[in-house]
């Protein structure tokens, strides 16, 4: 045998494990060699503080009070002991949680903390309400926004002169933009024996909400200007 033999027989065992190297590293592989990689389960994604509170937002629009309230406390599960003017996000989430506690007479049936079951909790979440209501429109002074929710919240705690002087004040300058704070204000004028005043606030409320029979009502469910 040629002993050049043996060492081109190495040359070219040599180049052609270098070439399979080299075609590994260019991402070149042998169908065979290729093992399916495993495939990592998706992971849930939570729902961000943010997007619950818009959600809350819309139910309550929609006058959907308990889930609105349900959104709130799962957002912010210590709600309860959260001020207003901690963060943006916060006192939106105040805001909307007391509105639907005042709309629905203190009481949201499985929302924690908010049940409101007996009336000494009703009463408790009312006054929780209607104290945030009152210290987000000190954050924001004459902010008729801010102004319509207190004013709402005080007519349902009995604050019939304060929340009285507050909407007529936003009426005179029609800055009044909520219908409930239209109906509170029907059943206001209606206890004063202002009929007329009554039936204007009560039309201006059923023409700023698409549940007028739902919104524009008293508590006890007659309408809010008496009828």
């Amino acid at each position: 045998m040629n002993l050049k033999t043996p060492i081109l027989l190495a040359a070219l065992l040599g180049a052609a494990t270098a070439a399979g190297s080299d075609a590994r590293a260019c991402g070149y592989f042998n169908y065979r060699e290729v093992r399916p990689a495993a495939q990592a389960r998706p992971r849930p994604v939570p729902v961000a503080a943010n997007d619950r509170i818009a959600a809350a937002d819309q139910r309550l629009e929609e006058e959907r009070l308990t889930e609105a309230g349900v959104e709130v406390t799962s957002a912010f599960p210590g709600i309860r002991q959260t001020f207003a003017g901690g963060s943006p996000l916060e006192t939106r989430a105040l805001r909307i949680l007391s509105l639907a506690l005042v709309r629905s007479e203190g009481t949201l049936r499985g929302v924690p903390g908010f049940s409101g079951a007996s009336q000494a909790e009703r009463t408790a979440n009312l006054e929780w309400a209607t104290r945030t209501l009152r210290s987000i429109d000190a954050l924001r002074p004459n902010d008729p926004v801010t102004q319509a929710d207190l004013a709402e919240a005080l007519a349902a705690r009995a604050h019939e002169n304060e929340s009285l002087a507050i909407l007529a004040d936003l009426t005179s300058r029609d800055l009044v933009g909520s219908a409930h704070a239209y109906a509170a204000l029907a059943r206001l004028r209606a206890s004063k024996g202002d009929t007329a005043a009554s039936r204007a606030a009560l039309g201006r409320c059923e023409r700023m909400t698409r549940s007028p029979t739902v919104v524009c009502r008293a508590p006890d469910g007659r309408l809010a200007m008496g009828g």
